[in-house]
């Protein structure tokens, strides 16, 4: 176990240091054939899709896909009417190769259903579009958590691929005005009363 640990932040420090040069994509998916050379900056997220032909890297220089196993990188424009945005976190859906959610620091979650050729921002309940973290639940793949910091900071749900995200970490009781807490496994399911405060400190 910490033989694997110390491959993976070898892995990751050489990404961040910006040693492996990345092409920036101006249009989706496509190699740039104007646009300098640049390198990651903070990477942030590293995904794999169902499949197995393609690696998703989040960084602060923007979203990136490897289908030579890592080899080389081409930039992915998400929206034209974001030009650039910091992706904080990448999740690929565990059945379907071609679906993938991107969490991003200032235009929240895109979606995209065929590989990556089109993007749909989906943050319909989202009370901020600062996301650092998204997942797949793997039992169903319609079923999503997002945590969202700034405004809106909490921890949201979605059961049915990003179209409705619905906040599952405050809900208030008769208690006198104060929240009730309850079990971490309680509150993925959207039961419990408020996010731990410790977990809020430290996300």
């Amino acid at each position: 176990m910490g033989h694997f640990a110390v491959i993976w932040a070898a892995i990751f420090g050489v990404l961040a240091a910006g040693i492996v040069a990345v092409p920036r994509g101006v249009i989706a998916a496509e190699p740039s054939k104007t646009a300098p050379q640049s390198r990651f900056e903070h990477v942030h997220a590293l995904a794999m899709a169902a499949d197995g032909q393609a690696l998703w890297l989040g960084a602060h220089t923007g979203l990136y896909r490897s289908q030579d196993r890592g080899k080389t990188w081409t930039g992915v424009t998400l929206a034209a009417v974001h030009g650039h945005v910091d992706v904080m976190a990448v999740a690929a859906d565990p059945r379907d190769a071609k679906v993938l959610y991107v969490a991003t620091h200032e235009a929240g979650i895109f979606r995209t259903r065929d590989g990556g050729l089109t993007w749909t921002i989906v943050n319909a309940g989202l009370k901020g579009l600062d996301v650092h973290g998204v997942a797949v639940d793997p039992r169903d793949s319609k079923k999503l958590h997002a945590a969202v910091r700034g405004e809106g900071d909490g921890v949201y749900r979605t059961t049915d691929g990003g179209e409705k995200w619905v906040r599952v970490d405050v809900l208030r009781v008769a208690t006198g005005g104060r929240s009730a807490h309850e079990p971490d496994s309680e509150w993925l399911r959207g039961e419990s009363r408020e996010l731990p405060s410790d977990v809020r400190r430290h996300a």
